[in-house]
């Protein structure tokens, strides 16, 4: 194997390299386009020359390395590398966007899990690289939701100014975790939006490329973050009775403890919804059936694990099927779907995202 590429290294930086090279959880903080995987695939490099077992955790769901875009990745490290993208997943777990914003909690448990899967591992140099999400109350919240759970060692910020100084702040009295401030390398380069989703679309061909068709019943696969599959099918004279009160066409009613689920065409009536409240025990929600055309989904194992990611392609409500394309060729072992928040054409193209409120 060729020889890892003579990086810019700042002699600055050598505090995290030792870090790297001593052992421990390393949790790296930066803006968007700093140079963190970059930094991570050196730090990678230091901990394996040193002698350490190590795993890099690719949390930066938008621009991932280590597995498809809108999942944490975990791979191990035991040669030289080049670059974190060279490097195949080991596991991935589902967040469902490629952005972490209005999806904190699911952001923050699949760091979780991916680092206690390195962990599990036996690695003794774990390397954490994050979204360059540095900005405002939702970055706060998120760095320091991930940093209590993951509880690393050591927290390397990489700045070009100060620009991440008030995610520090409550660790500036506390002995761990420890701070290492580096200064962004010189070589650092910012790419475009447009440059950024081009990547995405490229991630997602490879993933898909042995991608196929599969109809799957969601009896046998329940939903785990949405109202959708949580309750009873209600029956057609109930479905026909909830499109009266809405105004529009209602595919498919499901009764809850908690309510009445639809799925619908349209727009809801708003009175109509509240009007179902008294005769079912609870609000009337509604997901538009559209939200569901081409959404990505994980395919989740027995123990919740990320098998695969699926693009949905149709549902039939009458069979209650979906039809799924998707790399997975063990379908059976598929006990559970995730919603994403992403709309993907089969060519990987991206139509759009949604709120996570929308799947009711």
């Amino acid at each position: 194997m060729p020889d890892p590429p003579p990086w810019d290294i700042p002699p600055s930086w050598t505090p995290a390299l030792d870090a790297a090279r001593a052992g421990g959880t390393l949790f790296l903080i930066g803006g968007v386009d700093s140079g963190k995987s970059t930094l991570a695939a050196i730090l990678a490099n230091a901990a394996i020359e040193a002698g350490r077992t190590t795993a890099v955790v690719d949390a930066d769901t938008g621009q991932s390395d280590i597995g498809p875009p809108t999942c944490v990745g975990m791979a191990r490290v035991v040669d030289p590398i080049h670059s974190l993208d060279t490097l195949p997943a080991d596991a991935i777990d589902f967040v469902g966007s490629s952005s972490p914003v209005r999806h904190l909690l699911g952001a923050t448990a699949s760091a979780y899990a991916m680092t206690a899967a390195a962990r599990e591992t036996g690695a003794d140099t774990i390397i954490v690289d994050t979204t360059g999400l540095i900005s405002g109350g939702v970055a706060r919240a998120l760095k320091s939701a991930k940093i209590r759970l993951l509880d690393p060692d050591i927290v390397i910020v990489l700045q070009s100014e100060s620009e991440a100084e008030h995610l520090l702040t409550p660790y500036a009295h506390r002995s761990r975790p420890r701070i290492v401030r580096l200064r962004q390398s010189r070589r650092a380069r910012s790419r475009t939006r447009d440059q950024r989703a081009g990547r995405r679309q490229a991630k997602f061909r490879e993933y898909f490329a042995d991608g196929r068709e599969a109809v799957i019943e969601w009896d046998q696969v329940p939903m785990d973050n949405t109202a959708w599959t949580t309750g009873e099918p209600a029956p057609d004279h109930v479905r026909a009775f909830a499109e009266e009160r809405v105004e529009c066409e209602v595919h498919y009613a499901e009764a809850r403890a908690d309510g009445l689920l639809l799925i619908v065409s349209g727009n809801p009536s708003a009175a109509g919804l509240r009007s179902l409240s008294p005769d079912f025990g609870g609000p009337a929600r509604a997901i538009e059936v559209g939200v569901l055309d081409r959404l990505l989904v994980g395919l989740l194992g027995d123990r919740g694990e990320t098998l695969a990611l699926g693009i949905i392609e149709a549902v039939d409500f009458r069979s209650r099927t979906l039809t799924i394309f998707t790399p997975l060729t063990a379908l059976a072992a598929a006990k559970s779907l995730r919603l994403g928040a992403v709309r993907l054409t089969r060519d990987c193209s991206e139509l759009g995202w949604i709120d996570p409120a929308d799947l009711a």
